[in-house]
């Protein structure tokens, strides 16, 4: 009795092993359920790993475990799917690839599991980019890129997940190597399993620059040396999240005064993360805050996906808070600001068609920062661009980070907001009132009134245009002269005494001029930019 009872168990036992085994991957669908959904029609899927895994295959393309086939419903083979493990950033991956021996087409794609960083690779097993592996053609690898996509072979990654995207990548590479060895004996070159980790290369150290061509490289073990720091902070991203914690690691300023270097003899500091992902901080702030050079947090030691270390600057939103610092940098010079021309966003832009970005899942008009840039009759490469939302947060960037595939989105949630590849959402600048370079400003009406509050001329309620001159940075406007011009040409000047007598009225963007002047009411229609007189 107690042997037919132990021989029960240990069948009850292999049974639910079984059934937990084939269900695993997605908690609650079957390998081959989830590989028959990527088919219109009825099909069997049935594993064939023993006898189609062949060391070709072992040897070239290693991220395949299990091979199965596919066939309709005349059991004539239609296809095959594959169960890939590429790794990622913190380790495997788990990915279900279905391919059409009809088409030579990649059916879909679907990843079941993985252990990468939640913050970075939510987004792996969202429709929207598994869908961009579907229809792809077999006749080559796939080709994973940053934005554009140039030729039907590019996958375009998820935005702040590079090393993950490449992952997926290369798990559907995988399998698209192994249909091409078993369905016709073509050998493609061989796909590794791990993504080349150029971007985080070094997660043990990274680089303090200063002038042109003198730097240190601080390593980890020679950061551990120093007096810590140890204090509560509160991390606060631009979608309003909060998040509690206790950060661990030396004061930036005492890590250079070791060597010689006095942060408060610069003018400011850019950190560099290894994503490329840059934060200004200026001399104001840097007088006023810590800036803690943080590797330990809630008695942690630093997450992998944040090494080598990560900026804290307590007080202050997320937009400073730098993962995997790589670079930090420090300017004995920054370009002071003086505004001398401000222009509205919507005429400026009008004749820039617009690129349909597509960012986490959400496809929304943006206009290209550089093209913008190509309109002001001078930029100074040596100085910032500055962003400012209308609840006041502001972000610096360097000019030559915001040329190039860097966008101001005009549509959709958030906007306008900066969006770029290398922009983790939630680091960016919503509701964006205006931004700046040394000379010139660019208003969104919408949201700059949030700042300047509206007021009265006769019937009429608008912007001052003293407030908004005030509020984009122009030097002493009550001293100077300004020239109002529309689209047609058309213009009218104001003396700095007189800008309290005139009103910028906001409907959808456009701009009306209300003047009250010497010689009665004056109004300009579509407005583009107000320009100081020298």
């Amino acid at each position: 009795m107690n042997k037919k009872r132990l021989y029960l168990g240990v069948g009850v036992v292999l049974i639910v092993l079984t059934f937990i085994f084939t269900r695993f991957y997605t908690g609650g669908d079957s390998v081959t359920d989830i590989l028959a959904e990527f088919y219109d029609e009825k099909v069997k899927v049935q594993e064939i790993t023993g006898e189609a895994r062949q060391s070709f295959i072992e040897e070239n393309f290693p991220a395949v475990q299990k091979i199965y086939q596919i066939q309709d419903e005349e059991q004539k083979q239609i296809g095959y799917g594959f169960i890939v493990k590429p790794s990622g950033y913190n380790g495997p991956m788990t990915i279900a690839v279905a391919i059409d021996g009809r088409t030579n087409q990649v059916t879909g794609m679907k990843v079941l599991e993985h252990v990468e960083d939640p913050e970075y690779a939510m987004y792996l097993s969202e429709v929207w980019f598994t869908d961009r592996f579907k229809g792809k053609s077999l006749s080559e690898y796939l080709n994973m890129v940053v934005l554009d996509p140039e030729s039907p072979r590019d996958i375009v990654q998820i935005t702040g997940a590079t090393i993950s995207s490449q992952a997926a990548v290369n798990g559907v590479n995988s399998a698209i190597g192994a249909y091409n060895f078993l369905n016709d004996g073509q050998k493609m070159a061989a796909v590794s399993a791990v993504v080349d980790k150029l971007i985080a290369q070094d997660e043990n150290s990274f680089i303090i620059r200063w002038g042109t061509d003198e730097f240190i490289r601080v390593t980890m073990d020679e950061l551990r040396k120093y007096p810590t720091v140890k204090e509560p902070a509160v991390l606060i991203n631009s979608l309003g999240t909060r998040e509690n914690m206790v950060v661990e690691g030396p004061l930036l300023s005492e890590v250079l005064k070791k060597h010689g270097i006095q942060l408060s003899d610069y003018k400011g500091i850019g950190v560099t993360g290894l994503d490329g992902y840059y934060a200004l901080m200026s001399k104001e702030l840097l007088d006023k805050r810590k800036v803690i050079m943080a590797y330990r947090f809630n008695d942690q030691e630093i997450a992998k996906v944040d090494k080598p270390v990560r900026v804290v600057v307590p007080e202050e939103l997320g937009v400073y808070w730098v993962r995997m610092v790589s670079n930090i940098d420090l300017y004995t010079d920054i370009p002071a600001k003086n505004i001398k021309s401000v222009k509205i966003f919507d005429p400026l832009t009008r004749d820039i068609e617009p690129y349909m970005y597509e960012y986490y899942g959400s496809k929304d008009k943006a206009i290209e920062v550089g093209k913008i840039l190509a309109k002001f009759d001078y930029v100074n490469p040596e100085g910032f661009f500055t962003m400012v939302s209308s609840d006041s947060l502001v972000k610096d960037e360097v000019i030559n980070m915001v040329r190039q595939r860097y966008y101001i989105k005009i549509s959709g949630e958030g906007a306008p907001m900066n969006i770029a590849p290398n922009f983790k959402l939630g680091m960016n600048v919503k509701y964006m009132a205006y931004f700046s370079t040394t000379t010139d400003a660019v208003i969104f009406p919408t949201e700059m009134q949030k700042i300047t509050g509206l007021s009265e001329l006769g019937a009429q309620k608008g912007m001052l245009l003293e407030k908004v001159l005030e509020g984009v940075g122009v030097i002493t406007p009550r001293e100077k002269q300004f020239e109002l011009v529309n689209t047609a040409g058309q213009s009218i000047q104001i003396s700095g005494q007189d800008l309290s007598k005139c009103i910028l009225v906001n409907q959808h963007e456009k701009i009306t001029a209300l003047y009250q002047g010497a010689g009665g009411l004056k109004q300009l229609a579509d407005l583009l930019e107000i320009n100081e007189l020298s």
